[in-house]
């Protein structure tokens, strides 16, 4: 007869002892999809342990990009009265070092310029050298056959997230031509480096006077210019409508040379008093801008060229901030304002006031 017949209670089974986890399997299991896990606690671990990995990656590109500083605050040159420049020694040693007779025979055809026969023969994606008086502006300019291979890789062509300044691939610079509008890339990086120094052209309307002149030397002649526009900029529609400063390195008529010259002036946060004319050479200098809070948007500083027996010098007196600034609609949302028209003197560009009333646009601006 079964016990339970019998009226005597069945004897209790005893249970089994869960085993308990290693600190290291908790962590396992509590950190990647297990069996016996929901639905839902699987979905939560890849969120989690994608949002693990990202941070990683971005602590170790952090890291990198420190040390990266930190060489070349270590590899920086020195300066006539021992201050560090940002442009790295060795790159200076090459610009200041006496070509030999070989150097100067690998130049390109029509190159004047012997002093830089040594970074030539070092690169002959070398092209020129551009400094800014006054800033730690002051690097090789670089051109190849597409815009992004120097976004990240320095002199040597070896990889540097900060990059080497370069020019626009499509720009045609040789011993008699130059393009209409030279364009220049350079990053905005911390510590000072790259382009970074364009920012007080932005914050500063005295930095501006102390430094209205941009260098540009090539291999086949010395240039200066005069500084005429200085301005924040946006490059994604979804910001409002783009000024697209980089769609002309040539002009084909007068038109979209006035055109051109029109969206950089109402756009410009100064008027400068330089003039300027049709078939004046432009150089402009581009670098990316975090401060507004877009991704998409840059500084842009626009100068044209010296003109043959003009005074290379800048009445600073006449650089005065503008009232009314063409800006873009995001911008006008965070910070409130809005662009009441074209305040700026149109006779600073010769025969602008002609066309605009030929072409019906002299009341149209605001």
């Amino acid at each position: 007869m079964a016990e339970m017949d019998m009226g005597i209670a069945p004897k209790k089974k005893k249970k089994r002892k869960k085993k308990k986890q290693s600190l290291f399997m908790s962590i396992v299991t509590g950190l990647l999809p297990w069996k016996g896990d929901s639905v839902t606690e699987i979905f939560r671990k890849i969120i989690f342990l994608a949002a693990l990995v990202i941070l990683v990656v971005a602590v170790v590109v952090i890291a990198m990009n420190f040390l990266q500083y930190s060489e070349l605050e270590n590899d920086a040159a020195v300066g006539e009265n021992g201050e560090k420049t940002a442009t790295n020694a060795y790159l200076v040693e090459l610009k200041n070092q006496t070509p030999t007779n070989e150097q100067i025979d690998q130049m390109p055809e029509g190159s004047i310029n012997e002093k830089y026969a040594a970074l030539y023969a070092a690169n002959n994606d070398f092209i020129g050298w551009v400094s800014i008086n006054g800033t730690n502006v002051d690097y090789p300019v670089m051109q190849t056959e597409d815009n992004d291979y120097y976004l990240h890789r320095d002199f040597d062509e070896n990889y540097d997230f900060a990059g080497t300044i370069f020019t626009d691939y499509e720009g045609r610079i040789g011993p008699d031509e130059m393009p209409n509008n030279t364009i220049l890339y350079g990053h905005n990086m911390l510590y000072k480096y790259q382009f970074s120094a364009l920012s007080n052209y932005i914050n500063n309307i005295d930095f501006l006077k102390m430094s209205p002149i941009v260098d540009f030397n090539t291999l086949y002649k010395d240039n200066k210019y005069k500084i005429f526009a200085v301005m924040k900029l946006n490059t994604a529609e979804e910001h409002g409508e783009v000024f697209d400063y980089t769609s002309h390195v040539y002009f084909n008529s007068q038109s979209e040379f006035f055109d051109f010259i029109c969206e950089a002036m109402d756009r410009s946060i100064y008027e400068t008093g330089v003039d300027i004319e049709y078939g004046d050479e432009i150089l402009t200098l581009s670098t990316c801008d975090g401060s507004m809070g877009f991704d998409d948007a840059r500084i842009v500083v626009m100068a044209r060229k010296v003109r043959e027996n003009e005074s290379p010098e800048v009445d600073t007196d006449k650089i005065a901030r503008k009232t009314s600034v063409k800006y873009f609609e995001a911008y006008y949302d965070v910070y409130g304002m809005t662009w009441t028209g074209r305040t700026w003197d149109v006779s600073l560009v010769r025969g602008l006031e002609e066309y605009l009333r030929e072409n019906g646009l002299w009341d149209e601006p605001a």
